[in-house]
């Protein structure tokens, strides 16, 4: 027993080892932290190229809004001297005009295998000397062709309080639930319900869960949550459908607005309008200051509420005579499309064509091939970031004259006001004979580009 107390005490006394464990242990917490710090210096270096990708990318794109922007201000140029001068509003078209913006931009340019060395040459001569590091694409798109939602609400600066009075605008929401109705009137407010209730009647028999969801939807509940929403505050007191209007907004943590739409966003916060409505309805109204048709971007269902004559086979016979690949059809005026309506395909004759365009004038509608509503679509790439730009751009109107071509009798003006992104205008005085409709602005300047929204995706 005492040798083995003698043994054991000696195994405690031993010291050797001790330093080399601490060594070890500290060589293992080192190595740790070590692989710690590594670690997070990667991925802070992995976050700094992302960083710097993701700007070089954002500079790209602001580049390509910049162009783009550059060559709205360059159309604008030429149209302004084309209207100004007879001489070349004969020798150029429309169409020609239209191809200063419409051309889509790439950097790198894309160089075809059967480009001239000479083009090549100068592509690669460009690039080399511009300062741009990474791609970009550019493309500017014509919205010209959609009812602004705005021309719904009831401006209290312009509001007439006589209920005959010929202003263009609807004292109330009530709507006509007449399918004929949308032949005489041709209100913003009207032809949403028009073409909403064709579209979903259209949903309907296609889908057996959208049906059931739909079957009982209230127009009329919708068309006035709407426009309660964005008219200024008391302006539908009159309204005998307001009350119900603002029982619905009590029940949503929102308020009405009182003023403009200034997003299509703002559509989703509205009591009973969810994502399939506004699905639906998305590529035939806006909420950006336009109010004229482009018959070159003439939607089928926006040719269904300026021609509700017309069987879905007239329609799609129209379709393929404007956009043959073989001979595509460029309409320049308003008198283009009368031709085809009137003497080639006989849906309307003269009178009831030239009466029915008028209406739309007098709600302040007009009708041209010169686009002044765009959406521009800027995306830039660098390595493997990529930031884009969509940017609404208006370019507005200013009437420095008015005449129609062509008319005899008397001539109609337009006016037209744009306030807090929404344009609102009238005709008054105008006649129709010789085949033109009167009030046609034939003189109107563009003035400088607006952007008035950008999202970012």
């Amino acid at each position: 027993m005492m040798g083995f107390r003698k043994d054991l005490q000696k195994i405690m006394n031993n010291e050797r080892g001790i330093a080399l464990m601490m060594i070890l242990t500290a060589i293992i917490i080192l190595m740790a932290i070590y692989g710690e710090f590594t670690f997070e210096s990667k991925i802070s270096r992995i976050k700094a190229t992302n960083i710097l990708d993701r700007s070089q990318a954002k500079l790209l794109a602001e580049s390509g809004l910049q162009l783009a922007i550059t060559r709205l201000r360059l159309y604008k140029e030429a149209y302004n001297y084309v209207q100004g001068n007879q001489n070349a509003k004969q020798a150029v078209s429309s169409q020609l005009l239209n191809q200063l913006w419409e051309v889509p931009f790439m950097y790198p340019i894309p160089v075809g295998g059967n480009a001239t060395r000479a083009f090549k040459d100068t592509v690669d001569k460009f690039q080399f000397e511009s300062l741009l590091d990474g791609q970009m694409k550019v493309s500017i798109q014509n919205i010209s062709n959609r009812l602004n939602l705005n021309m719904l609400r009831i401006d209290m600066t312009k509001f007439n309080p006589d209920p005959n009075a010929e202003d263009g605008m609807d004292h109330n929401s009530t709507l006509n639930m007449n399918e004929g109705a949308i032949l005489t009137d041709v209100s913003v407010d009207q032809s949403l319900f028009y073409l909403l209730k064709r579209l979903v009647d259209d949903k309907k028999e296609k889908d057996e869960s959208f049906a059931d969801r739909y079957g009982s939807i209230n127009y009329q509940e919708l068309l006035t949550n709407l426009k309660y929403y964005m008219s200024d505050y008391q302006s539908m007191n009159q309204d005998p459908l307001v009350g119900e209007a603002e029982s619905n907004f009590q029940q949503v943590p929102l308020a009405p607005k009182f003023g403009p739409l200034s997003s299509a966003s703002e559509l989703y916060t509205i009591p009973g309008w969810d994502d399939e409505l506004i699905e639906l309805i998305h590529n035939e109204f806006s909420v950006y200051p336009s109010t004229q048709i482009d018959f070159n971007k003439l939607t089928l269902n926006m040719f269904k509420i300026l021609i509700p004559q017309a069987t879905e086979d007239d329609i799609k016979e129209f379709f393929l005579w404007r956009d043959n690949p073989e001979q595509p059809r460029f309409l320049n005026t308003l008198e283009d499309f009368k031709k085809y309506i009137v003497q080639q395909e006989r849906l309307m004759n003269e009178t009831d064509f030239d009466n029915r365009m008028k209406l739309f004038q007098q709600k302040g509608i007009s009708f041209g091939s010169n686009p002044n509503l765009f959406r521009i679509v800027s995306e830039g790439s660098y390595n493997r970031s990529n930031y884009t730009l969509v940017a609404f751009v208006v370019l507005p109107k200013n009437s420095v004259g008015q005449n129609t071509a062509g008319t005899t009798g008397t001539t109609g003006n337009t006016t037209g006001t744009t306030t807090g992104g929404s344009t609102t205008g009238s005709t008054t005085g105008g006649a129709t004979t010789g085949g033109n409709t009167a009030g046609a602005n034939q003189n109107a300047q563009l003035l400088e580009p607006r952007i008035i929204e950008i999202q970012i995706n």
